[in-house]
């Protein structure tokens, strides 16, 4: 969607992520927001009252957990390795997404904890969803009996390496495509833990 059919505040949300993305939460100021969301500094006042309002918001309007759920109750086929190849896909799908505001969280880690908090609140709920699937799947004597937590901890620190290292230095630490990645990830995690 080009940014002339994008509501003023979302211009000003995909302005700002971009902005901060490349430079950081801290050097970006409201006018270059305004002057790339083609609006006045009053504007994003209006809308968000600070920039950290507006960082704020971005969150809050791009969490990637709403559709991780709603994904997650309708497509699991209580399949291990199919299943987990299609956690994993959504996950680094949403994941690309939402690139701007992990690489945010990631360079303002010291001066705003609570962005920090706010994505790690994020990471624990997907770890519930997918911890409550490894229980179930126990229970039904699919999957070993295993802490899940630590389990879905696993699964998705994998993902996330993946995901960090691609975002931060494109294919100079992981070569293997995304693809092959997934597929080989989930075959030795489903190896260990299938019954």
């Amino acid at each position: 969607m080009s940014k002339n059919k994008l509501s003023t505040s979302d211009r000003i949300l995909q302005s700002a992520l971009q902005l901060m993305k490349e430079k950081g939460f801290q050097p970006v100021t409201i006018k270059e927001i305004a002057d790339a969301a083609n609006v006045s500094e009053m504007t994003i006042f209006r809308h968000f009252e600070t920039k950290k309002g507006v960082l704020e918001a971005a969150i809050e309007r791009n969490t990637v957990v709403p559709g991780f759920k709603q994904i997650l109750d309708k497509d699991i086929v209580w399949n291990l390795e199919k299943d987990l190849l299609q956690i994993a896909n959504l996950y680094l799908d949403l994941m690309k997404r939402y690139e701007s505001i992990c690489l945010i969280a990631v360079q303002e880690r010291a001066s705003m904890p609570e962005l920090v908090d706010l994505v790690s609140d994020n990471t624990e709920q997907l770890k519930g969803y997918i911890t409550a699937y490894f229980n179930t799947m126990q229970e039904e004597g699919k999957m070993k009996q295993t802490d899940s937590y630590t389990q879905a901890s696993i699964f998705l620190a994998t993902l996330f390496s993946y995901f960090i290292s691609t975002a931060l230095w494109k294919e100079k630490f992981i070569t293997v495509a995304k693809e092959e990645f997934i597929k080989n990830s989930v075959q030795t995690f489903c190896y260990g833990l299938q019954p």
